[in-house]
């Protein structure tokens, strides 16, 4: 952890107990507590938003795309006048 081994993190906590006293340890264990799980729900709610940005903008891609493909298929000429167009081209047998 951050390149602390046990030994100095027991030093650490000795001093801040000879510093702090017993009576403050508890009190700032819980703020350093609250303050990590404030941290925690910040992370979250932005990956969230995060996701959801990127997934709306994945939606809207696909959007895009399905109302590209319906207009190219819209614009496509149906298959009787495709017929009928073929039929004009053909040569005709009359002398």
């Amino acid at each position: 952890m951050f390149g602390i081994g046990t030994s100095e993190i027991l030093i650490i906590l000795l001093i801040a107990l000879l510093v702090l006293g017993p009576k403050e340890i508890p009190k700032m264990a819980r703020t350093l507590g609250r303050g990590l799980r404030e941290i925690e729900r910040a992370k979250d709610e932005l990956k969230q938003s995060i996701e959801f940005e990127a997934d709306d903008t994945h939606e809207k891609d696909s959007k895009d795309n399905t109302q590209s493909e319906f207009q190219a298929k819209k614009d496509e000429p149906k298959p009787s006048e495709k017929l009928d167009e073929e039929m004009n081209n053909l040569p005709s047998n009359r002398v």
